[in-house]
């Protein structure tokens, strides 16, 4: 029941504007002829405030106020068919006139909900300093696209990145300019991946990146590039900053997502223990047997 409450809310995000206008007088045309055939004999007001509800949810405060002005007409018009006589004729004016304020607030209140529901779910999502996926959107794609490349049996490639002393960078810096430099990595590895690709910040100053569909030539193509364009945006920081990169290449579907991030950290962690400013690469799942992790020249340190 609710998987299917999850994917009729995604239809209904996916809808434009004009199809969902277009839903929403349905629903309110529909409500008005009940109305009318049922006269007083059974209550619709509440049936009136659902198209609205669902303009202003999925549509915004617009959709809202414009779905609330046609059920208040719709009520008035099937109120006035069916013959009902009130002491005064402006009775029935004043209650669709009633019937409209409620709509409207109601209609703005759910446009103001569902406005901060979405600016948590994007923050819960979201890393605010450098833009990049949280570890929560991390964890859910590298499981997502394991499974997608075991379906396809294809490769997989994650790589782990941790900025090389980076209580140095805060010292030498400041802790603006240790933020600067979190922004930095951040922009370039937006820039630089494909959309395809996941690049998420996973606390202070370690990264992680999947890469679909990536064999090891691949991902040291794509590592060559980033630690170019790294380099650069240092540079042009007059920034004194290296990474330590570890990358594997997963070629078994079997292997889970806690084997594989448990890898890509100790070829990270290796390169630490060796000098730093380096990457080190290897292979997960060939013949069911990880093979052994070759370093990559280690790049210059500025």
């Amino acid at each position: 029941m609710r998987h299917s409450l999850r994917i009729l809310e995604r239809q209904l995000d996916r809808l434009a504007g004009g199809q969902l206008l277009t839903l929403a007088a349905c629903g309110v045309l529909i409500v008005g002829g009940v109305d009318y055939l049922t006269g007083y004999d059974v209550s619709m007001s509440v049936f009136y405030l659902a198209p609205v509800a669902l303009a202003a949810w999925y549509g915004g405060r617009s959709s809202g106020i414009l779905i609330a002005a046609l059920s208040c007409t719709s009520w008035f018009v099937a109120d006035l068919a069916a013959g009902h006589r009130y002491a005064s004729p402006l009775i029935p004016v004043w209650n669709a006139l009633v019937r409209f304020s409620f709509f409207v607030v109601t209609a703005m209140l759910l446009t103001a909900l569902r406005k901060s529901l979405r600016a948590q779910q994007f923050l819960a999502r979201t890393d605010s300093l450098t833009g990049l996926c949280s570890r929560r959107v991390f964890e859910e794609r590298l499981v997502h696209d394991m499974a997608l490349a075991d379906r396809r049996n294809g490769v997989l490639t994650l790589a782990y990145v941790d900025v090389d002393d980076f209580r140095r960078v805060n010292e030498t810096y400041g802790h603006a300019g240790g933020d600067r430099v979190l922004r930095l990595i951040g922009r370039v590895f937006g820039e630089s991946l494909r959309e395809a690709d996941t690049a998420a910040r996973l606390g202070g100053d370690e990264f992680a990146l999947v890469l679909p569909d990536t064999d090891s030539d691949g991902a040291r193509q794509t590592i060559a590039k980033l630690e170019r364009e790294l380099r650069k945006a240092f540079a042009a920081g007059h920034l004194e900053v290296t990474c330590s990169i570890g990358v594997v290449t997963l070629m078994d579907p079997a292997i889970s997502a806690e084997r594989a991030i448990a890898a890509a950290d100790e070829a990270m962690y290796q390169v630490k223990q060796t000098g730093k400013g380096a990457v080190r690469f290897g292979v997960l799942g060939q013949a069911s047997q990880p093979r052994a992790a070759t370093d990559a020249p280690r790049a210059p340190r500025h």
